[in-house]
């Protein structure tokens, strides 16, 4: 009995094996109690519960829980326990997402900066071409002055 069930510590039990053959005494139990010439009360359907709830019932395939004989809060709390991961890897990725949007920020700051440089860089590169540019020009001048006033 319920004695017995105490002293099994099913939370820390692993075996999907065992966890499967408690879970089908615990629906017969439920069956039971609940049918003709049951004993059904509000005090034996939270002692049910407390023993469904007792088992890692994440170890059995989901078929085992399309019965009737169950609690439903039994249901309801393995998917909620289902779900409890999904929560977690989402918030661990929103996380992650407002992390890496900083890092994004960063860089596109030093992408301004940068651009900011480069465009410093090309406004002296246009100088500089116009003072080379201006420098040949005089060269040349000089050059032909020069020749003019040789042949002259």
């Amino acid at each position: 009995g319920l004695g017995q069930w105490e002293l099994a510590y099913w939370p820390l039990c692993e075996q999907r094996q065992l966890i499967h053959e408690a879970f089908e005494y615990l629906k017969g139990t439920y069956r039971q109690l609940q049918g003709p010439g049951g004993r059904w009360c509000p005090e034996h359907e939270e002692a049910m519960f407390e023993m469904f709830a007792a088992l890692d019932l994440a170890r059995l395939p989901s078929v085992a829980f399309s019965t009737p004989w169950m609690p439903p809060q039994v249901g309801a709390v393995r998917l909620w326990v289902q779900l409890a991961p999904v929560k977690d890897w989402q918030h661990d990725v929103k996380e992650e997402i407002a992390s890496e949007n900083v890092a994004v920020q960063a860089i596109k700051l030093e992408c301004t900066k940068l651009e900011n440089k480069l465009n410093i860089v090309e406004q002296r590169s246009i100088v500089n071409k116009s003072q080379i540019n201006d420098a040949v020009a005089s060269i040349n001048e000089f050059q032909r002055k020069k020749r003019e006033s040789r042949t002259t």
